[in-house]
């Protein structure tokens, strides 16, 4: 039979799975994916040296969040993120929509 004790802790690691796995969507992609989703709405500029600075507004959700993503042309998801975007140059910005490779 299981203790009360034992019973909470087992419900508390419930919840908090739970509670994980709701917020693993909105996780930030990282640039060392080759092919990484991208759970956010937000807009996109292409620096001098080339790299992506993503501005992330909205989840797919549509959560606010104010956060930013750097993708250097040295990235594995860099060229991922480039084709998803259909290409920018050098101070270019372009909005984007959430997206699933």
């Amino acid at each position: 039979m299981i203790g009360a004790a034992s019973l909470g802790k087992f419900l508390v690691l419930v919840t908090l799975a739970a509670a994980s796995a709701a917020f693993a969507e909105d996780t930030k992609p990282s640039p060392y994916e080759a092919r990484p989703s991208m759970p956010f709405t937000g807009t996109a500029t292409m620096q001098e040296d080339g790299s992506l600075v993503l501005q992330l507004r909205l989840t797919k959700d549509g959560k606010e969040i104010d956060d930013s993503l750097t993708y250097k042309t040295t990235d594995r998801g860099y060229d991922d993120v480039l084709r998803h975007l259909g290409g920018l140059r050098p101070g270019d910005t372009k909005s984007f929509n959430p997206w699933k490779d």
